[in-house]
């Protein structure tokens, strides 16, 4: 949707939001390894769907500059496929753009460009409602009125709805484009549908279309979230569709203004403000008590969830020896945790020094705390000597008291004290099955930020090694999203799921028993979510040693793999959902796809 002189897009700002230098793998190669091929667009023209929709889309035109509308109008002329509705709502106070139209079309009006001239400027509200009113089409989306679509950007969304007739909602990749349109820049490769990042920040904006009667339904564009209109729009809509499918695609080219106010963005705190109460009434609307507050990079929000009461939350910690790991772990939330009503469950399991089994009467003395050991190796004698984290961590949750379990290593130590109150704000939530946080290693390099699948093997984390203070590709790093699956280190869930879902599996000894875990929840239909309010340090490896070391551990992990990927191969083929396709999986950080990579 049109902004009329508030985009938000200039070079140097997105540059440094998305944290691309020049070691990245630019885009400008990325185009020339992975050009557009003309016998492809032949090949569209020609091709017969079964199902023609035709696609309107809304634009409300202001002032529009000549050049920007001529291009604009030949974006859509060149399209592919031609079942398309452009709906021009004119609010200018001068006469003389349907001029410029027909001249783009030949000089004869092509009857798929519906144009009206409005009595008023209402707005950007009142102008794209009016335009709006135009629209016969089966789906309806929306663009800039300077901005411009690629040739196939409509043939993609009729494919997509012809492989899958079921979709209510289509969105797609975007670029920017420089004003005199010839260079192309920092591209914006998005999540599949991702609702706890579109409450973050709408990283949806463009290329977006929706089933027609969910439009018309909604009530429109509403003038009290000018400046953050679409974000409140999508929001609403997105509420009412099941389907809501992405196309990983640059399909939108964002043109990108000079005099953007991205360098002075104290003029957008109105939108800024109106993002923020959009966001909020999303949650009313859906009676979940929350409050929103503006994060401290503008156009991004946190959530803050507001739920009556704190049911007991259990820790579970496998353990063995290390004495002062465990006591530096329990003791960073002890006296420091906001969310107070807890149980450490701790799983002790083949321990051979003394002052640990100090340490656990002690712990369990203690009247500030509510502590108790459980002997797995006691429990399991024919386990002595060996360690099966997924089977400890079972034990454990076997012996808790809470509805809502906490699995912790034994090498983390909490950072902010309300870590644990803002993960137990997600797991409330119906449709959240596991919440994890955001790792450090010792020396502030990130050790976890959600895992992707696929990355650097099975999986790995998104970030891994990057900077503590560094936000990370349109600041994934550091914003709530929902993400595949997260680690087992600091993962919070509910009992009842992890019943439900089959526990931890024991055959996965070591590895992947998390990830396990979460595909298995993600089966279910629920999210994993990572926060990266929760903060929390993680000494990796600090008890067990560094696997590639050991000939015997190698051979473990190969068999665990083995085992992993027998039953989610085919998860695992298809690609992560929440990381583009166009993505490197060779890097951490978000690097576009090298030539040597197929998309």
């Amino acid at each position: 949707m049109q902004h009329y002189g508030l985009k938000r897009t200039v070079a140097k700002t997105f540059r440094k939001l998305i944290g691309h230098d020049q070691e990245h793998y630019s885009y400008k190669k990325f185009l020339k390894d992975h050009p557009v091929d003309p016998a492809e667009y032949d090949k569209q023209r020609h091709t017969v769907f079964t199902y023609n929709p035709v696609i309107s889309i809304v634009i409300p035109l202001y002032n529009t500059p000549e050049q920007f509308l001529r291009e604009l109008i030949q974006s859509f002329v060149d399209q592919t496929y031609p079942h398309w509705q452009l709906c021009l709502g004119d609010g200018s106070p001068e006469p003389g753009l349907e001029d410029i139209i027909k001249d783009v079309t030949g000089g004869v009006w092509d009857d798929r460009i519906v144009y009206k001239k409005l009595e008023d400027n209402t707005g950007i509200a009142g102008n794209t409602n009016a335009a709006m009113e135009l629209a016969t089409g089966d789906y309806i989306g929306f663009t800039d009125h300077d901005d411009l679509i690629t040739a196939d950007a409509m043939f993609y969304i009729a494919k997509a709805l012809n492989d899958d007739p079921t979709i209510e909602a289509v969105y797609s990749d975007e670029d920017k484009i420089d004003m005199d349109g010839k260079e192309y820049f920092l591209p914006h490769f998005k999540s599949d549908f991702n609702i706890d990042l579109l409450c973050s920040h709408n990283y949806i904006t463009h290329l977006f279309v929706c089933r027609a009667d969910i439009v018309k339904a909604s009530g429109g564009i509403l003038s009290e979230f000018d400046g953050a209109q679409d974000h409140d729009f999508d929001l609403r809509v997105l509420e009412q569709c099941k389907n809501i499918y992405h196309i990983p695609r640059v399909l939108y080219h964002w043109r990108c203004h000079p005099d953007s106010t991205a360098d002075h963005p104290e003029a957008k705190m109105y939108a800024y403000e109106n993002g923020r109460r959009a966001v909020e009434n999303h949650y009313k609307r859906l009676g979940i008590p929350a409050k929103v507050e503006l994060d401290t990079h503008l156009g991004y929000y946190r959530t803050i969830y507001q739920w009556p009461d704190t049911p007991l939350v259990s820790i579970v910690i496998p353990n063995m020896n290390h004495c002062q790991d465990l006591s530096e772990c329990i003791d960073s939330i002890v006296g420091h945790s906001t969310y107070t009503n807890l149980e450490f469950v701790i799983v002790e399991n083949n321990s051979d020094q003394d002052d640990i089994r100090g340490y656990y009467e002690k712990l369990q003395a203690r009247e500030d705390i509510n502590a108790k050991v459980v002997d797995y190796t006691a429990a399991f004698p024919d386990t002595a000597g060996q360690f099966n984290f997924s089977a400890l961590v079972n034990y454990g949750v076997q012996q808790a008291s809470g509805d809502y379990i906490l699995l912790l290593n034994n090498d983390t130590r909490m950072i902010n004290p309300d870590a644990i109150t803002e993960m137990m704000g997600f797991i409330r939530r119906e449709d959240v099955g596991a919440v994890g946080a955001r790792l450090y290693f010792e020396n502030n390099t990130v050790q976890h930020a959600g895992l992707v699948i696929g990355l650097g093997g099975v999986a790995n984390s998104q970030f891994l090694g990057s900077g503590r203070e560094q936000v990370g590709y349109f600041y994934r790093s550091t914003c709530v999203q929902d993400v595949s699956a997260v680690t087992a280190a600091c993962l919070l869930t509910k009992r009842s799921i992890f019943d439900n879902v089959g526990r931890f599996d024991e055959h996965l000894a070591v590895a992947f028993n998390d990830v396990d875990f979460c595909l298995k929840i993600r089966e279910k239909q629920l999210l994993c979510v990572y926060t990266p309010f929760s903060e929390w340090y993680h000494l990796e490896s600090v008890s067990r040693g560094v696997d590639a070391l050991d000939d015997v551990k190698r051979a473990r992990i190969a068999r665990e793999t083995e085992i992993f990927m027998d039953r989610w191969e085919p998860v695992v083929d298809a690609g992560d959902p929440y990381y583009n396709r166009n993505l490197s999986l060779k890097k951490f950080d978000y690097s576009f796809k090298g030539y040597d990579e197929e998309i």
